[in-house]
């Protein structure tokens, strides 16, 4: 399911903040897995910053970096 959550949220189709609490550390886990590996990219990243759909913060608590614009 955690999977199912993190291609939601690459995909901007769902927020993280709508993520299930037991799914969420997972869910960073694996975006954070997919930055590291090249499969999705910090740009990216902030694209869903940048569209409302994911917040600073959650940004920050990602890629462990502040949010720039």
């Amino acid at each position: 399911m955690a999977k199912i959550w993190r291609n939601r949220i690459e995909a901007g189709t769902q927020m993280l903040s709508h993520c299930p609490q037991k799914y969420r550390a997972d869910v960073i886990a694996l975006i954070q897995a997919d930055l590291e590996s090249g499969a999705y990219t910090e740009a990216q990243l902030k694209q869903l910053v940048e569209a409302g759909m994911m917040t600073a913060e959650e940004y920050e608590e990602i890629t462990g970096q502040p949010y720039g614009e």
